[in-house]
């Protein structure tokens, strides 16, 4: 919010620089985002007096001017402009000065002519008529004829002043007015607040005898206040207030359209001018719309109103949508000669839907959707009015319709002052707390250690303790905070062990080569639909929901397949030639639909790879390695996933329980998503691993005797898995089998239909002596008979 310093001064009394007043601003919790000194904007640059004019020698349309820039000295100007004469006073720009258009101007010479400066139009001072009289007129600025010669055109501007944007937090709404300002001004620098006490004369006509109010929805309009003023004089407001309102970055209109904002901008609180003429049946409603009625504000634009917003209406139509912007139909016009002026307080949410659906934002919207206090209505009006008296603006009726149901009663807290001091940390004395918290104007009481506080309407953020706490150390001083030694027993932190087991598969990945990647937990409604499950798939049933950002983060996810599809086909997209990706997540699992209670959070990881090298069997292998690290015995089973090649994917199994499916990515699917390349993808839920023994790494000495090695070539039956070949083996070779190795897979014409011969080379050992043919035998013969129990026979 920009604010001018002497707006401020009008308030409180500031005597100290800028700049240290900012700083003190910043201690407090208000923080500056910058200074700008309008002076700065335009430097040597007078009001000048044209004693002769010449015409230039060697040009027609140029002209030389004599200027009286004052202390009897005078310099030589050259000009083109056409609209100057002897006598007249205009802004002249001297050697070596900077204009707010950002020229700069030196002497020189024009057609053989020294000219020592340059006269100033309006626009090359960016001014308006609103800043002064004519200066939107084509040619050069003529000044009022009581200025001084030598005058600094900043003066002549009123530009020696400095605005201060500060930045409001969202919890502050009283601060979105310079009396919010000013009032946390006076606390930074222990000076008096000086609130306006409005007081203004009335006719004795009464306001009820030309208006009628009639709110019918005070769950959208808690208060609504209205004062009527007869005979309206028009006209240009007071350059005090043209400079207030332009240094807060508004243009000035005229007195009755400036009050309103002047008042908005000074009390946080917004109003609204009508021409009573317009309000038909002389009846304002204060309704909810009805669905299709079409309504133009003032901004020319048309809009149609839906039954969920709030609208001033007057006995036959619409006039504006509460709180955001006036109708055209009721605007202030030059010929105006009543107003009915209103001020009240609506539903922050309503007002922000509204201005929402309509696509309008306004300096009022900004404010109701933060908050107004209820009780600032009435002291907006009042102050409001006392201005147009002020200014002659107009006659000001008697008597105020005010329509509301009930007022908020006031709040009082009442806190120990010790437990404030626990929970700063710092030792506050009682008093200071008691003078603290007066200074903000919240009313307090210090009685046996006890602080009663009565919390004012225009601080809704003060609920309790903590928050009576903060405003102390805010003002107290947030330097008076000191390091000190922490009491009582210290717990050393670790992590917890499932973080510890996350962080190793990290680990691991990483040493292999992938990537983490990190997306969001909500998928699209129809993003399930691509890996083209089943109907009654239970990742199907998946939680929606109930206010999304989009369609696109609507559903919680029960997979992690399609948000890692979508991040490898970006990267495909991009040019990238080959990636190895994982990421570490959350399945939301629902207990049931609809949902009565949380859904169950089970951790899972992705794993996504393509390019050159990679195949199902390198992604078999990662799997691999990740559950040899944490010790589990799994198994693989054919899957049937229907978004991956049918003859490469998998299942593993540890036990009874799937705990992860991988495979390649189905033609259809991978041309769907983008990828034309082979990609491959796992997903591995982590309870599993999460839930593994942490292994006791052995040592033991290298072996000591030879291995002896077997190659058996066996026929099955070309469905039977080769993991329960290998079990069978491994179970017939007892304690002497050392290692199990598949080395050949052979179907084709020498082998039967529906055969295939598979080779393994067996190693056994013993750490006892070297082993003879008689010593395997017996292990051989048992594994002859679990392999038969398979269906496998010796090929010849």
């Amino acid at each position: 919010m920009k604010i001018s310093l002497s707006w401020l001064r009008r308030y409180v009394d500031i005597d100290v620089p800028v700049e240290e007043l900012c700083d003190k601003m910043v201690m407090s919790g208000f923080e500056v985002e910058g200074i700008e000194d309008l002076s700065e904007t335009m430097q040597n640059v007078v009001a000048a007096r044209i004693v002769r004019l010449e015409k230039h020698p060697d040009a027609d349309k140029l002209q030389i001017c004599t200027m009286d820039i004052g202390a009897e000295e005078t310099v030589q100007i050259v000009t083109g402009a056409d609209n100057v004469f002897e006598g007249a006073i205009v802004p002249a720009a001297l050697h070596d000065s900077h204009l707010p258009n950002g020229m700069h101007i030196k002497k020189g010479k024009l057609r053989g002519v020294p000219s020592n400066g340059m006269l100033c139009s309006g626009e090359e001072l960016c001014l308006k008529d609103s800043d002064y009289p004519g200066a939107e007129v084509y040619g050069i600025l003529i000044l009022n004829e009581d200025i001084v010669p030598g005058t600094d055109m900043r003066e002549v501007l009123r530009l020696n002043d400095t605005v201060i944007d500060f930045k409001i937090t969202a919890n502050r709404p009283d601060c979105n007015s310079v009396l919010g300002v000013a009032r946390e001004i006076a606390v930074a620098l222990k000076t008096e607040f000086r609130l306006p006490a409005p007081s203004y004369k009335t006719v004795e006509d009464d306001m009820k005898n030309h208006i009628d109010i009639e709110v019918t929805d005070y769950d959208l309009c808690p208060r609504y206040l209205g004062r009527v003023v007869k005979n309206l004089r028009i006209a240009p407001s007071p350059d005090w207030m043209k400079d207030c309102l332009k240094a807060a970055g508004m243009r000035p209109i005229n007195n009755i359209v400036d009050i309103t904002n002047f008042v908005m901008l000074e009390t946080g609180q917004p109003m609204h001018a009508f021409d009573l003429r317009d309000i038909a049946g002389a009846k304002i409603i204060v309704r909810r719309a009805k669905d299709g009625e079409p309504m133009t504000t003032l901004d020319g634009k048309d809009h149609t109103l839906t039954s969920d917003m709030l609208v001033i209406a007057d006995a036959e139509n619409p006039s504006c949508p509460a709180g955001i912007m006036g109708g055209l139909n009721s605007e202030i016009k030059e010929d105006s000669q009543d107003l009915f002026l209103e001020c009240a307080k609506f539903r922050r949410d309503s007002v922000r839907r509204t201005a929402r659906a309509l696509g309008m934002r306004t300096e009022s919207s900004a404010r109701f959707e933060k908050g107004v206090d209820i009780h600032t209505v009435e002291y907006a009006m009042e102050r409001a009015l006392q201005l147009i008296d002020e200014l002659d603006a107009g006659d000001v009726l008697g008597g105020v319709i005010d329509r509301y149901e009930s007022l908020p009663a006031p709040r009082v807290l009442t806190v120990k002052a010790d437990s404030i001091t626990d929970l700063l940390g710092v030792s506050v004395p009682h008093e200071t707390m008691a003078e603290i918290l007066n200074s903000l104007c919240i009313e307090t009481t210090l009685e046996d250690g006890v602080l009663t506080c009565r919390v004012p309407s225009f601080r809704d953020d003060v609920e309790g303790r903590a928050d009576l706490a903060e405003e102390v150390m805010r003002i107290y001083g947030y330097d008076h905070i000191v390091g000190t030694p922490m009491t009582g027993a210290v717990t050393r932190g670790k992590k917890l062990p499932e973080r510890i087991k996350t962080d190793r598969i990290k680990a691991l990945l990483c040493a292999n080569g992938l990537q983490e990647i990190t997306t969001y937990s909500f998928i699209g409604s129809k993003a399930i639909d691509l890996l083209k499950l089943p109907a009654d798939d239970a990742r199907r049933q998946a939680v929606v929901l109930k206010n999304p950002l989009g369609d696109e983060y609507s559903t919680m996810r029960t997979q992690l397949f399609t948000s890692m599809l979508t991040v490898m086909a970006t990267n495909f997209n991009r040019k990238a030639k080959a990636v190895r990706l994982f990421e570490v997540s959350k399945l939301f699992i629902p207990k049931a639909l609809p949902l009565t209670e949380q859904p169950i959070e089970r951790p899972a990881l992705s794993i996504g790879l393509y390019g050159d090298g990679e195949s199902f069997f390198t992604l078999k292998g990662l799997i691999e390695q990740l559950f040899a690290a944490f010790d589990l015995t799994v198994k693989y089973v054919r899957s049937n996933e229907p978004f991956l090649h049918p003859g490469r994917q998998a299942t593993v199994m540890c036990g009874d329980t799937a705990i992860a499916v991988f495979g390649e990515l189905h033609p259809d699917t991978a041309e769907e998503v983008g990828l034309t390349t082979r990609a491959y993808v796992a997903q591995i839920e982590l309870p599993a691993l999460f839930e593994a023994e942490s292994k006791l790494v052995l040592y033991k000495p290298l072996p000591r005797f030879p291995a002896v090695e077997r190659d058996l070539a066996l026929l099955c039956d070309a469905e039977l898995p080769a993991a329960d070949i290998e079990e069978a083996i491994r179970l017939g070779g007892g304690k002497l089998l050392e290692s199990v190795k598949l080395f050949d897979v052979y179907q084709g014409a020498q082998i039967e239909a529906g055969k295939k011969s598979v080779a393994y080379s067996l190693w056994f050992r013993s750490n006892e002596g070297t082993l003879s043919d008689s010593d395997i035998e017996p292990a051989l013969n048992k594994i002859f008979k679990k392999l038969e129990e398979k269906g496998c026979t010796l090929r010849a």
